[in-house]
């Protein structure tokens, strides 16, 4: 099974190809006015063409080299090789388009005096009448530059340069009535070219040797005073030759020296600690002095204390056996005040020590910082005379090197002046052409005839697509968005009876416009299988679409199957009376809900059994508030018991609401529509006033449709055979 998605996108493409078949048959139908439009206009392009005078055009190509000359190379010089090649390129096409060479084609070629540059205007009566006013003035001199200037003006309009693609050939085009001369001038102008360019170089390989003597004067003066400075210099430093200054020596020096104040200042640091500890210690406080880590560390120290150590061992030992007075003991005394004085001695000589560390540690690192100071001076002085003399050196070089430049170009420019090449070369010369560019009569006269039918083809389709009228069932479900319930084709006018239109389905039921009616109520029937419309309101837009001509032949359609009763609910104009046999001056629905008149005595029986009417009635002056009445609706209710099917043909909407009011009451609306005459604008509206109530809106029925147009739309050839279609019918004398 197909999805939803699939059968919207074939509905689509379906759609897609009923408009271009409308358009074809749009086209098909203006067949005859397009051609129409063709030939004419086909035909007055053909005879202008061929009254036009036919234009030669010789066309010369001229190879353009990219070489450079040798006397224009030096880059300091001139910058016009200095562009890329295509920029080049491009300058050469421009300069063959160029006033100079121009001129000179004017000149070679005697172009002032040809007659096909300065032939006289062809003069009608209006010129012969200011003739005077329009001869040149002037004196002969002036004449003659107006004639050149307008030769001029000419050659250039006729010339075309036009760069070949990807490649250096450049094709030079003269246009002109005279073969012979447009061949020889596209030929000049390639030679002017040549000539030009070669006067250009040799006038500037002129200018270049001036300029270079005068350059190299210039050049070897300033290079002689360099080159006596930078001596001057040499002898005033002392500098022997460039190796003599050189920075390597110092900057050893000045890294060794860096080394020693930074080893310095560490010592320093280690000196300044100790002596921070017996800078405050007095000379008489031994035991501060005997505490101190540094003296404690010290192997002097410490070997007198191990000597006055093993004194006071001996000494206890000693006194532990003798007394006091005892020679040993005096003795073993003796040896430890003279140990215990080495001890002190030798604290204080380390004490001393310090201080004296610390201030060599202090001088050591203030030579250290002299010494850099001197080498950082030595360093920068050297730096100084170094970049100087690189600077003297690098101007005596770049002058030398200029000079030499210029001495070699001098001399190439003196070979090459005798060797001057041309910038183009002519590689295809411009023959005499015998047949015309233009004009290609035809090309033209074929253009024409295909830009004509396009003209005739957009002039129906814009002229279809500006009618803003509705001609079938696509234009009305397309633009109404309402579905289109059947058409009605076109009735002739006139008609040897009033009314004739209304009778057309009884008393002419083979006719075309019966089979449609037929149609429309099928469509009404199978609208509505389970639950069938019981009440039918039939309007329109405007009055004179054939609304109650509709609800006429539908009744009695619909009386061939049902009880059908037709109200005239246009209180205002009713039309129905003429429509049927006999119902002048009757009772109709205004009598039944103004005066009250008996409900059976205003519905009147008709030709068919089936089929009754209610008219209008009397006159009454405020019929809108009849139909608002709850009689009305009553009315309505009461009829439905009577009848299967009540027909009510309403006023239109654009006048009047009453249509609106009468909605309420049914079950379905038919809206008819006059084909090619209603706006669908006016149309869509009074669509828009019925469902903005809601009213039961069934589709529309597109009333007076030309089958016959429509046939060339291919449309409506469901609605009768070909043996219908064919046959020719007639009612009260009309055909239908």
């Amino acid at each position: 099974m197909m999805s939803q998605e699939d059968m919207l996108m074939d509905q689509g493409s379906n759609r897609e190809e009923l408009n271009l078949l409308d358009y074809w048959f749009l086209l098909r139908k203006h067949g005859k006015q397009i051609l129409g439009l063709a030939f004419v206009v086909t035909l007055l392009v053909a005879l202008v063409v061929f009254q036009i005078t036919p234009v030669y055009r010789s066309t010369a190509l001229l190879l353009i080299e990219n070489s450079k000359s040798k006397t224009l190379s030096l880059a300091d010089l001139y910058d016009i090789q200095g562009s890329a090649g295509q920029e080049v390129f491009n300058s050469q096409v421009q300069i063959l388009k160029s006033r100079p060479i121009t001129e000179l084609v004017v000149k070679k070629l005697g172009l002032s005096t040809n007659p096909a540059f300065n032939m006289p205007k062809q003069t009608g009566w209006f010129d012969l009448a200011f003739q005077d006013a329009q001869e040149p003035q002037g004196t002969p001199a002036e004449l003659e530059a107006q004639r050149f200037e307008s030769t001029l003006g000419k050659l250039s309009a006729g010339l075309t340069v036009e760069p070949i693609l990807k490649s250096q050939i450049v094709k030079i085009s003269f246009d002109s009535t005279d073969n012979e001369l447009a061949a020889q001038v596209a030929n000049a102008v390639a030679e002017a070219y040549i000539e030009n360019d070669l006067e250009a170089r040799s006038q500037m390989t002129q200018r270049a040797n001036m300029w270079l003597t005068e350059r190299m004067d210039g050049l070897r003066k300033a290079l002689g005073e360099s080159e006596a400075a930078l001596q001057q210099y040499r002898e005033q430093e002392n500098i022997i030759d460039n190796k003599g200054v050189v920075l390597s020596g110092s900057g050893k020096q000045l890294e060794e020296i860096s080394t020693n104040l930074i080893a310095a200042r560490q010592r320093l640091a280690e000196a300044e600690g100790v002596y921070n500890q017996v800078k405050d210690i007095h000379e008489d406080s031994f035991e501060s002095m005997e505490s101190l880590p540094a003296v404690l560390k010290n192997a002097a120290v410490r070997q007198t204390r191990e000597v006055e150590s093993n004194a006071a061992l001996k000494l206890n030992e000693l006194q532990s056996r003798y007394t006091a007075m005892h020679p040993k003991v005096i003795a073993a005394q003796s040896e430890l005040n003279s140990a215990h004085e080495a001890v002190n001695r030798e604290v204080k000589a380390v004490v001393k020590g310090i201080t004296k560390e610390y201030e060599l540690a202090k001088a050591n690192v203030a030579a250290n910082s002299r010494a850099l100071g001197q080498v950082k001076g030595d360093i920068q002085n050297l730096t100084r005379k170094e970049f100087k003399l690189s600077v003297l050196m690098r101007e005596v070089e770049s002058n030398k090197q200029l000079y030499d430049l210029f001495v070699n170009r001098s001399k190439e420019t003196d070979v090459a002046s005798n060797l001057q090449s041309t910038a183009g070369r002519i590689i295809d010369p411009a023959v005499i052409e015998t047949v015309p560019l233009k004009p290609k009569k035809m090309q033209t006269i074929g253009i024409a005839l295909i830009l004509s039918l396009l003209m005739g083809m957009a002039l129906v389709l814009v002229s279809d697509y500006l009618d803003n009228t509705l001609h079938s069932v696509e234009d009305v479900e397309r633009r109404l968005g309402v579905e289109a319930l059947g058409t009605l084709p076109i009735l002739p006018a006139g008609g040897s009876k009033p009314g004739w239109a209304s009778r057309l389905y009884r008393e002419s039921p083979n006719s075309l416009y019966s089979e449609a009616v037929r149609t429309l109520r099928t469509a009404v029937l199978l609208s509505a299988i389970d639950e069938p419309h019981r009440v039918v309101m039939i309007t329109s837009s405007l009055p004179g679409e054939g609304k109650s001509t509709v609800s006429v032949n539908l009744a009695f359609a619909l009386g061939q199957m049902k009880k059908v009763l037709l109200i005239e609910g246009d209180l205002r104009r009713p039309s129905m009376a003429a429509a049927m046999v006999g119902m002048e001056g009757v009772r109709g629905l205004i009598d039944y809900l103004a005066d009250g008149v008996n409900l059976k005595s205003c519905i009147h029986n008709t030709e068919s059994a089936n089929v009754f009417v209610m008219p209008a009635g009397k006159r009454f002056n405020a019929p809108l508030e009849l139909l608002s009445s709850q009689r009305f609706g009553e009315t309505i209710s009461k009829l439905k018991e009577l009848f299967d099917v009540v027909i009510i043909d309403c006023p239109p909407l654009k006048p009047v609401s009453d249509s609106l009011v009468i909605s309420r009451y049914a079950n379905a609306v038919l809206f008819v529509v006059k084909a090619e005459s209603t706006p669908h604008q006016l149309a869509t509206a009074a669509i828009e006033r019925l469902q903005n109530i809601q009213a039961p809106l069934l589709g529309v029925v597109l009333n007076q449709v030309d089958y016959n147009k429509a046939d060339q739309y291919g449309q409506y050839e469901y609605v009768y055979g070909q043996e219908q279609k064919s046959a020719t019918r007639t009612f009260l004398g009309i055909k239908v």
